[in-house]
């Protein structure tokens, strides 16, 4: 490696470096901080919420690796553009080839790790948090429920004890409204109740004595009303919600899925939609990686804050424009290969352009 590159690689590293740390800890405290009540009401302990924390990370750097990767590169360039220290290169014979190698290098290695992220680890992150949210929910359930709180230990579930006994597994006067079935809703009113769980805190249960069922479809025209002596409602996840969602399923499956003759058509579509969107996302961060390089050399006398103004926009019209495409292409009235790869060709196309105004006119724009 020569040392004009190696001189690049390290103005690169330190802004990659800190805007990989920082996006990641912003991103963090902003998923945990909504969630941290909720969190600590369950009893989670210091040790379980580092294990959730490092589950959630990983969902982050399909986001912060591209952005990392561009500011990287455009700051590094930008410091080198604002000292004139790019203006002496150019003088001294580095041309544009030798000073685009170092960014292709980083920016393809960026490509590479947030393909391999997006294919392989965040699936299986995503499942890790929802099994760890659910048996933390789980386990919080079975150590007891408070009186006189309004409950939501999962979604579309509420519970309510007027009098909690024998340290919240026994009850008196109990209100639950249940919608997590489909098209219908059961709200119930018992006199009693008592909590049970299998060994180890999950499937956790109640047994209600003596009260009323009350089932009400979802568009308030059919309501059943039951009385009951002794029922029992399961508190956990029915199976069908512990099934694999498709952003936790990996590429392999996602076409088994789509290819699956029981697969409706609409699925088939957000399923080869979540395939295309893995395949074409990492190209972001090459593509963002060797457009900064131009950037930073163009605009260098814009100072750090325009320089970092001018990535997060870069950024952003990439990304909201990856967004906007995925959810035409969910809709499947415009084809999905078109929708989704249109803004990889669009700034591929913009990349180029910058390049070649660059070679034309050299680094004094």
């Amino acid at each position: 490696m020569s040392i004009l590159s190696k001189m690049l690689l390290r103005e690169m590293t330190l802004p990659f470096l800190f805007s990989f740390c920082a996006l990641s800890v912003l991103l963090l405290l902003g998923s945990l901080l909504p969630l941290l009540e909720l969190l600590l009401r369950t009893g989670i302990m210091p040790v379980e919420l580092g294990k959730f924390a490092i589950l959630l990370l990983p969902t982050f750097w399909a986001f912060v690796l591209p952005m990392a990767t561009l500011l990287g590169v455009l700051l590094g360039f930008l410091r080198l553009s604002r000292d004139s220290e790019m203006l002496a290169l150019f003088a001294c014979g580095a041309g544009l080839k030798k000073l685009m190698i170092p960014v292709i290098m980083v920016s393809i290695t960026a490509c590479l790790v947030s393909f391999f992220l997006a294919a392989s680890v965040i699936p299986k992150t995503k499942t890790a948090s929802r099994n760890f949210i659910r048996e933390l929910t789980e386990r919080s359930l079975a150590r007891g429920i408070s009186e006189k709180v309004f409950l939501s230990p999962m979604s579309k579930l509420t519970l309510y004890v007027d009098k909690s006994l024998d340290q919240g597994h026994r009850f008196k006067g109990v209100y639950i409204q249940d919608a997590r079935k489909k098209r219908v809703t059961y709200q119930i009113l018992a006199r009693e109740g008592e909590l049970f769980a299998q060994p180890g805190g999950l499937e956790v249960g109640l047994r209600l004595s003596n009260g009323t069922l009350n089932r009400i479809s979802d568009d308030y025209r059919k309501t059943d009303t039951l009385i009951f002596d002794s029922y029992a409602l399961r508190l956990s996840l029915p199976e069908e919600d512990r099934k694999q969602k498709r952003g936790e399923l990996g590429l392999e499956d996602l076409l088994k899925a789509a290819s699956d003759p029981d697969t409706s058509a609409k699925h088939k579509v957000h399923y080869l939609t979540e395939f295309h969107e893995r395949l074409a996302a990492p190209i972001g961060a090459l593509i963002l990686g060797i457009m900064a390089a131009p950037l930073g050399i163009l605009f260098g006398r814009t100072g750090l804050s325009g320089g970092i103004a001018l990535g997060l926009a870069a950024f952003l019209t990439y990304y909201l424009s990856m967004a906007f495409a995925a959810s035409l292409a969910d809709t499947g009235n415009i084809s999905l290969v078109i929708a989704l790869w249109t803004p990889n060709f669009i700034f591929t196309g913009i990349t180029v352009g910058l390049i070649i105004l660059l070679y034309r006119r050299g680094p004094l724009v």
